[in-house]
């Protein structure tokens, strides 16, 4: 994101939490993210022995021995590089939504670009902490369209704002 990006973009509004809600926060994103793994592990190994025996004319023994591999390390280093920019707090934290991308402790997260745009927003129920605002985030590669999502807590009284961010959302660009 350049600077005349952030100039264009208007503040919408900004979500503070102690440190307690943003560390419950934290360890329940890293739950989530686990959990996605796990089922990117399993789609591997569901689909990548068939794929490899039928395709790659290869024996069953074989197809697994090269797709367990792949089937426990992806989803290793995926959980590994999530976990390096969800991390827990000694003092406040903030998300500060703007019109074209979130602030999340400082990170910057781009929501519209030329080839970037949101695909989806829900609220996800909570399960211990706070519920959580979960961002589908879309872009243009060279070999289609690849998804990401980022989940942020909800505070108590911003649930309706979290809505209106929705509806905005929905309708912007």
């Amino acid at each position: 994101m350049n600077s005349i990006q952030k100039l264009n973009s208007s503040l919408l509004d900004t979500w503070i939490y102690s440190a307690e809600e943003w560390n419950t926060y934290v360890k329940e994103a890293k739950i989530f993210k686990k959990e996605d793994n796990r089922y990117f592990g399993a789609a591997i190994l569901i689909a990548g022995i068939p794929f490899l025996m039928f395709f790659r004319n290869t024996g069953f023994l074989m197809a697994i021995a090269f797709v367990i591999p792949f089937a426990i390390l992806l989803p290793y280093l995926r959980n590994k590089i999530a976990n390096t920019t969800i991390k827990e707090t000694t003092k406040e934290a903030y998300v500060t939504f703007y019109s074209e991308f979130l602030d999340v402790n400082g990170t910057i997260i781009d929501l519209f670009t030329d080839k970037k745009w949101i695909k989806n927003m829900v609220i996800l129920p909570a399960k211990k902490g706070l519920p959580m605002l979960e961002i589908e985030i879309a872009w243009h590669t060279r070999k289609g369209n690849t998804f990401d999502e980022t989940r942020v807590p909800i505070p108590t009284k911003k649930l309706e704002k979290a809505e209106e961010l929705i509806e905005y959302y929905r309708f912007y660009k």
